[in-house]
């Protein structure tokens, strides 16, 4: 059971994702009868899977929850803030319960009975919701029979369906639960003892249900089991067949002896005695009839199947090791010039690389896994500061490597977190400078190239560039005299404890919030940046690479050591006389009519030795340029298997990681961006 409880966790939580993504969306269109039906089905299921695999406390609370939103689809209540409020703490509620250890069990009991009683109060028209009409009542089968319809159900489970966890005779229970029944029971396919096998399921039955539930209700039952048994839903009359004269004696339960379903259905519409019921019914009948000799099937194709996070890394490491050994393969065809072995050795490289970029897009996770979470916090913090503010998410089907995802998590919340609370102004403080007063913040994901750009603007005040460079003078970060370009006075706000906040609030203003977006992005191998206008807003923007663990590179040697550059970066490569390196002045050589500045990574690194005569000139991409990086001669491409470079080197900030060469040799990874970075800087001073 601990299997199926582990799977119901997982589905649980994406339930609550969905149950999240449908209030935020419910809250922009309270009218909306999707998202209610939407909304409610999420709660059964919660409800249902609860209950099944032994989470009774989720169980019994969505049940609750089940019932305000099926008033809601009857139209008996409406949609309002405080209902909103409620199911946005109940999400909260049902994700405590879900991790709880044991650790918290009075703490979410406390909760659990406050949300109850607004729960109630809502139930019952008190707080700020109320009835749609006054002669609008929730009403039980007993008390008035108004809005009752009389069905036909039967139900033939698999052989299988205990074998996934499911107790068929629960099923009556629920449907029994729906209203007044009569239930006949078919034993005849019960195998002699012999032959009787304890978990496979050898009965059926067939029900009649009066019930004000609707038709839908019926099939929520059967939600779960819809792939493990037969069911057929007719409807027998719109009215409690029950109470009719004459219907008792064709309700008789004879096991194995199925009831006389067009005698009663006859019976029902005599008694209705309306020519217009009965012309209904007749096509009903017409209709039910054909159904009823049909098999409930559904098609079998699987567009998915749910897999475990840790066998995605076991591949990926495994995926990893084999292009390593690929490697190995390639350096000893090389030594040994037999054909066939060549031949061999080219087609199991051409599938291993296939392998990988399979491997690697299994790995990708579209950036809408974090948008909801995004849009709940923006939703909670607006509200906490008194601000009115729109979350727009735009490209959030952008997929990436889900370690990079993780990684990016908790940068943009602390973004967002100061958009709300630094960047967006008042609604009288908008108003008075002619904006809109709500507020919009706007994530834009988009592929570039080999990266993916995240950029977060708001349309608040901008950043002051003045109180910036003041409060660095201040903490002593600058000199007085200092002169700085606006995109060095911007990058001031990612330094340890800078703000320019006066006052710390809940939110923000402790001077932790940008540090920690630069070094959690740099961990993950990206960049970031800040653009700001005074009064028109502020965008950040993130840059990272698609995947972190095996990349398409190019192999140079500097000396005797080997260098790996990632061939996204790569423009063009020139050869270029070692003497017209030696000759350029300020480091810019021209090529081709064009003049090009450049890094001579021998003298950079320190590297000892001769020279060669002829050197290789690389051009790579930084930002809108191309700047050169020189290296003594090109090996080839190379299919780099990422690998940290551990916590001896872990505050060198020039190489992204190391890769095991086919001889075993090690190859350090260049980020040409933080090269170029680093050597400007140490040039500069």
């Amino acid at each position: 059971m601990d299997n199926f409880q582990s799977k119901f966790l997982e589905e649980a939580s994406d339930l609550i994702n969905q149950l999240e993504q449908a209030l935020l969306t419910l809250e922009q269109d309270t009218n909306n009868p999707e998202l209610v039906d939407s909304i409610f089905r999420i709660m059964h299921s919660l409800k249902g899977g609860g209950g099944m695999f032994g989470f009774e406390n989720i169980s019994n609370y969505t049940h609750k929850m089940e019932n305000m939103y099926d008033l809601v689809r009857q139209k008996k209540l409406k949609v309002t803030r405080e209902m909103l409020d409620v199911t946005f703490e109940s999400a909260d509620h049902i994700t405590s319960m879900l991790n709880d250890d044991g650790s918290k069990t009075a703490e979410i009991a406390a909760n659990e009975a406050i949300l109850n009683k607004r729960i109630d109060a809502l139930l019952n028209g008190d707080s700020e919701t109320e009835a749609i009409a006054a002669t609008t009542n929730v009403q039980t089968a007993d008390a008035n029979t108004e809005g009752v319809q009389s069905f036909y159900v039967k139900v033939k489970p698999y052989e299988r369906i205990q074998q996934n966890g499911t107790n068929p005779f629960f099923l009556i229970d629920e449907l029994s639960g729906l209203g007044k029944n009569k239930t006949n029971i078919f034993y005849s396919a019960i195998p002699d003892f012999e032959n009787f096998v304890f978990d496979e399921t050898y009965v059926y039955w067939e029900m009649i249900l009066a019930t004000d539930k609707g038709e839908d209700a019926i099939k929520d039952v059967f939600i779960f089991v819809e792939d493990d048994c037969e069911v057929t839903i007719q409807k027998i009359a719109d009215a409690d067949i029950f109470p009719m004269e004459g219907i008792e004696p064709l309700l008789v339960c004879r096991h194995d002896f199925p009831f006389d379903l067009e005698k009663i259905k006859s019976l029902a519409n005599a008694i209705t005695a309306l020519e217009k019921a009965k012309q209904e019914k007749a096509a009903k009948e017409a209709d039910a009839g054909d159904e009823h000799i049909k098999k409930f099937t559904k098609e079998s194709s699987i567009s998915g199947i749910r897999v475990a996070s840790e066998k995605i890394d076991q591949l990926m490491n495994l995926v990893s090791e084999l292009i390593t050994t690929q490697a190995g393969l390639n350096l000893y065809a090389d030594n040994h010039k037999d054909n066939e072995l060549t031949r061999i050795t080219e087609s199991l490289e051409n599938i291993s690389r296939q392998l990988r970029d399979t491997a690697f897009s299994i790995t990708l996770i579209p950036i809408d896994y974090l948008v909801v979470r995004f849009r709940r916090l923006v939703r909670d913090l607006s509200r906490e500061v008194g601000k009115e503010i729109i979350f727009d998410a735009r490209g959030a089907e952008t997929e990436l490597d889900k370690t990079l995802i993780e990684g990016l998590s908790e940068p943009l919340m602390h973004i967002l977190r100061n958009s709300i609370d630094h960047g967006i102004e008042t609604a009288e403080e908008r108003t008075a400078k002619g904006k809109p007063a709500q507020g919009k913040i706007i994530l834009q994901a988009y592929y570039s190239g080999s990266q993916v750009v995240i950029a977060v603007t708001d349309d608040g005040k901008g950043m002051d560039l003045d109180k910036i460079r003041s409060k660095a003078i201040d903490r002593g970060l600058i000199n007085p005299d200092e002169q700085l370009s606006e995109k060095e006075i911007l990058d001031l706000i990612f330094l340890p404890g800078f703000s320019t906040s006066d006052k710390v609030t809940n939110i923000s203003g402790r001077g932790v919030g940008m540090d920690v977006v630069k070094r959690k992005i740099s961990d993950i191998r990206g960049t970031v940046s800040v653009s700001t206008e005074k009064d028109e807003g502020t965008t950040i923007t993130i840059k990272l690479p698609l995947t972190l663990s095996i990349i398409d590179g190019m192999l140079v040697r500097i000396s005797d050591t080997d260098y790996i550059i990632p061939l996204s970066v790569i423009d063009t490569i020139f050869a270029v006389e070692h003497s017209k390196i030696e000759k350029s002045f300020n480091n810019i050589i021209n090529i081709e009519g064009v003049q090009y500045p450049f890094y001579y990574l021998r003298d950079e690194f320190q590297i000892e030795g001769e020279k060669p005569e002829r050197e290789e000139i690389i051009m790579v991409k930084y930002d809108d340029k191309k700047i050169g990086i020189v290296v003594d001669h090109i090996t080839g491409e190379y299919q780099a298997v990422l690998k940290p470079l551990g916590k001896l080197y872990r505050q060198q900030d020039v190489f992204s990681g190391a890769s095991i060469l086919g001889d075993g040799t090690v190859a350090l990874v260049l980020d040409t961006h933080k090269v170029i970075n680093q050597f400007t800087k140490y040039n500069d001073n």
